[in-house]
């Protein structure tokens, strides 16, 4: 597992983007994760001129209701499939919101990486 400071450098967008699924990193988020993501990803494109939702590159987020589930508490899922170069900007944004859910959720998706945050 690579170390990383919790501070975001290019160096480690890099590693992000070299770690990830080349057909795309998968996520399956409800509740406050979902809010997150959505939050993050509603950007559009920011300050450092990047966007994380670019269907060109294999980008998709859709609210899915698995069979089964549907009518109980959990509700509807965010269906994510964020590609290798979308995705060290999703975790940027989430690093650098100011919400402490959202950096938990950046880390927890470094760590499926192999990558840990301290």
């Amino acid at each position: 597992m690579k170390t990383f400071s919790f501070a975001w450098t290019a160096k480690l967008g890099t590693e992000i983007a070299r770690a990830a699924p080349k057909a795309g990193f998968r996520m399956s988020l409800v509740a406050d994760e979902r809010q997150r993501v959505i939050a993050a990803v509603n950007q559009g494109i920011d300050a450092y001129l990047e966007a994380c939702f670019v269907p060109g590159r294999g980008d998709s987020f859709r609210f899915h209701t698995p069979k089964g589930i549907r009518g109980k508490i959990s509700g509807p899922r965010l269906e994510c499939k964020v590609s290798p170069k979308s995705l060290p900007v999703l975790v940027r944004r989430l690093m650098e919101s100011d919400d402490e859910k959202a950096e938990s959720l950046a880390s927890d998706i470094c760590q499926t990486l192999e990558i840990e945050l301290i």
